[in-house]
């Protein structure tokens, strides 16, 4: 699986799904701030159109945004993440089950969560959510959420997230792929 982060890659997708395996899921992302509005939708349209198998779109984006790539995603098979990114904190519990049942309610196939954790009752509030029915990932950023990334799989979340090394991923206190994998051999034994 590969998130293709169009925000941070800065090229146009037609020429980086042609150097994809065909083999590999892709999650579309293209975060706001560096392009926004119809520009930013077509690009993630035309992810779908090349064969994304996800695409994640903010919970605060605009209703006819949300609208426009739900409709998309629907006619071309791909799933929609609604996610949620909190760089400061980890809401209360209450706070949390809302987000979660939002990511729903506004159409989201898998409901994404990533909150700042810092300290060790945050990181089991939100791996509490995995409590509650859907489709989901839940992640803790920093040195406190690591361990939300690793207990994830384990907990029935979609997947996780990791970086290809160690130049700082996409979020703070993201692993490497090299090390999550050692650390899922080690707990599983093998």
């Amino acid at each position: 699986m590969l998130e293709l982060r169009l925000d941070l890659i800065g090229e146009e997708p037609g020429g980086l799904f042609a150097e994809i395996p065909g083999n590999l899921q892709v999650i579309a992302t293209f975060r706001p701030g560096v392009v926004e509005g119809e520009k930013r939708l077509e690009a993630l349209k035309r992810c779908m159109d090349l064969g994304a198998s996800y695409v994640d779109v903010e919970l605060e984006s605009r209703e006819e945004i949300l609208e426009k790539i739900r409709a998309h995603a629907s006619q071309r098979g791909c799933r929609l993440i609604i996610s949620y990114h909190n760089f400061d904190l980890t809401p209360p519990a209450d706070q949390l089950k809302m987000i979660l049942e939002k990511c729903y309610s506004l159409g989201g196939d898998i409901a994404k969560i990533a909150t700042m954790v810092h300290t060790g009752e945050e990181a089991v509030r939100l791996l509490s959510l995995y409590g509650h029915p859907g489709r989901k990932v839940v992640l803790g950023m920093g040195e406190g959420g690591r361990i939300t990334r690793v207990a994830a799989p384990y907990l029935g979340s979609e997947f996780t997230f990791a970086s290809v090394d160690d130049s700082g991923g996409t979020a703070p206190g993201q692993m490497t792929v090299a090390d999550l994998k050692h650390i899922y051999q080690l707990i599983n034994g093998s």
